[in-house]
């Protein structure tokens, strides 16, 4: 009994120095490995890794940051209000995002701390160096634009951005879509057809990650819920 009460002990003294402080003699017995401090919640859940990107969400609580890292170039969309401090290349700024907003970062080293008193929640979409597969020849040059259901958040060189939300009942008419990522942004119900092939009826929900190749294809919503997506094509 007396070797028992020892290691628990040690044990209670090495939890309270892992959270930087020791515990006190009186919490250094068997009752303590219960009220020990839960550990740091890691701020990055994993969504999806291809060839292609690899997607995921950040998480920051007020006062939270991420150490400086290395990163290839990235799509953010933003999840939720906040404000973080920014720092990347030696230059350090202070950005403010509001949910629904989507920006584009270049490949290198950066850190970030959440200055604001509101999470920061943000979905990050990180391109490999792995080349596009090739993209299918396309028969329809009609494509959905930046009105009506498709809202263009964010075009340049390296990927566009549109956030689509299509009603129940509504749809889009056979357009060409670049290599892709898709995220679900509600739960919904639609019928896909790709290129020539009968439709499929799937249903998602929100925080659903999926890549898609280069092709044509029709959506339908059949469900009773408004379809609320995001689409990151990917141009190189």
């Amino acid at each position: 009994m007396r070797a028992t009460a020892v290691l628990t002990a040690f044990a209670a003294f090495a939890l309270g120095a892992c959270a930087g402080e020791r515990a006190p003699e009186s919490a250094q017995t068997e009752d303590s490995m219960t009220v020990a401090s839960a550990p740091t919640v890691e701020p990055r859940t994993n969504l999806l890794s291809t060839a292609y990107a690899d997607v995921f969400t950040i998480t920051l609580a007020p006062g939270q940051s991420l150490p400086a890292h290395t990163s290839g170039a990235r799509t953010i969309y933003s999840l939720s209000d906040y404000t973080v401090r920014f720092t990347q290349d030696g230059q350090t700024t202070e950005q403010p995002a509001t949910a629904g907003q989507a920006h584009f970062h270049p490949a290198g080293e950066h850190s970030l701390e959440n200055i604001g008193a509101t999470e920061a929640r943000f979905l990050v979409v990180v391109r490999t160096a792995q080349a596009l597969p090739p993209a299918v020849e396309r028969k329809s040059t009609a494509a959905p634009g930046g009105s009506g259901p498709m809202q263009l958040l964010l075009n340049n060189d390296d990927v566009i951005v549109a956030e689509v939300r299509l009603p129940a009942g509504a749809s889009l008419p056979r357009h060409p879509g670049r290599a892709r990522i898709a995220y679900s942004l509600s739960d919904y119900t639609i019928s896909y057809a790709l290129n020539d092939e009968a439709a499929e009826t799937k249903s998602f929900v929100t925080g659903d990650t999926h890549w898609h190749d280069a092709d044509e294809h029709t959506i339908v919503n059949t469900g009773s819920t408004e379809a609320r997506f995001l689409l990151v094509q990917f141009k190189r």
